[in-house]
C-alpha cells in the first residue's frame, strides 16, 4: 500500500481547473479516486489464488448467505469454475480477499452458459446461441464478505485528522466493491473479445446498476433462485459510453491495475478539485 507521506504528498496539491466539472449533472465522488489505496484489482494466476477464491465463495455462499451447502472442504466451486476467467479484489493494507466475480466463458458450440440451463425463456434475438462462442461469457458467483458489505473499519481514537477522513473514505469505498467487481468484469470482458455478456441478478441490483450507468437489458422472466432473479444481456462495447463519470474514473483506475491501460488524464482531473477540497477542510 501506498506509504501515508506519499498518499498525503498526492492528496494535498493546487486545486485544478474545473471548468469539466461544472459540466457535469452529478457531484463527483473523491473516495472513489482513493480506491487504489485501499484496493487492489487482479486476476487469478495460480492455483493458490482460485484457492483462495473459492474459499471466499464458501464463506459468503455457504455460510453467511445459505445459498449453498456447506462443504467439508471449505471450498465452493462448481462445473463451470474449469472454463471461468477468476477475478478478486484484494484489501491492500491485510492482503485478504475483499471480492471476487468470475466470468464464465465457452470453448465451442457445445459449452452452456449457466442461463441456458436455468432460463428457457430468454428473448430469443439475444440469447446465447445467437453469438459466437468465442465471444459470450456469464458474470456469476459475485461475492463480497459481510464485514466489507457492512463497512466494518476498526477505528482508532487517537488517530490523526488525516486518518479519521482516510477511514472515512475507506468505509465509503467498502461500499463500492460490489461494483467495483462488475466494473472488472466489464473491462476483461472487453479485453478478451467476449462482448456479449450475460447475468442472472434480481431487478432490482439491475436498476441500480443502471444508474451509475451498466445498463442490463432484461431477456427473460424472473424465476425463484436463491431469491428473485432474472436473465439480463448486455454488449460490453457500451459501458465506457453509458457509465457516470463517478464510475468511468473509477473504471479506469481498476483498469491500470489490471494492467490494461493508464486512465486518461481528462477522466482522473475530473474528481481532482473535490478530493483536494475535501482534504484542505481537514488541515
Amino acid at each position: 500500500m501506498t506509504s501515508m507521506p506519499t498518499l498525503q504528498s498526492r492528496l494535498i496539491q493546487p486545486k485544478l481547473n474545473n471548468v469539466e466539472l461544472q459540466t457535469k449533472k452529478e457531484a463527483l465522488n473523491p473516495a472513489l479516486q482513493l480506491f487504489p489505496y485501499f484496493f487492489t484489482a487482479r486476476l487469478a494466476a495460480n492455483s493458490g489464488q482460485q484457492t483462495a477464491i473459492y474459499r471466499l465463495r464458501h464463506q459468503v455462499y455457504c455460510e453467511e448467505l445459505n445459498f449453498e451447502p456447506i462443504r467439508a472442504s471449505g471450498l465452493e466451486h462448481d462445473e463451470f469454475d474449469s472454463r471461468a476467467i477468476h477475478c478478486f479484489i484484494n484489501h491492500t493494507s491485510t492482503n485478504v480477499l475483499a471480492g471476487t466475480v468470475r466470468l464464465i466463458t465457452a470453448n465451442n458450440g457445445e459449452d452452456k452458459l449457466p442461463i441456458e440451463y436455468y432460463c428457457n425463456s430468454t428473448t430469443t434475438q439475444l440469447s446465447p446461441k445467437h453469438f459466437a462462442p468465442s465471444q459470450i461469457c456469464e458474470i456469476s458467483r459475485l461475492a463480497v464478505p459481510a464485514n466489507i458489505r457492512r463497512r466494518i473499519i476498526v477505528k482508532d481514537p487517537t488517530a490523526t485528522p488525516l486518518n479519521q477522513l482516510l477511514n472515512k473514505f475507506e468505509s465509503e469505498c467498502h461500499s463500492s466493491v460490489a461494483v467495483a467487481l462488475y466494473l472488472i468484469a466489464t473491462l476483461i470482458s472487453v479485453e478478451k473479445g467476449k462482448y456479449h455478456a450475460y447475468v442472472m441478478i434480481e431487478p432490482a441490483l439491475a436498476r441500480i446498476l443502471s444508474r451509475i450507468g451498466i445498463n442490463f437489458q432484461k431477456i427473460g422472466d424472473s424465476i425463484n433462485f436463491n431469491g428473485k432473479r432474472a436473465p439480463y444481456y448486455l454488449d460490453m462495447r457500451t459501458v465506457s459510453t453509458t457509465l457516470k463519470p463517478n464510475y468511468l474514473s473509477l473504471r479506469a483506475l481498476l483498469a491500470e491495475q489490471l494492467g490494461l491501460h493508464r486512465p486518461h488524464k481528462q477522466t482522473l482531473k475530473l474528481i481532482k478539485p473535490q478530493l483536494c477540497e475535501a482534504i484542505t477542510t481537514v488541515n
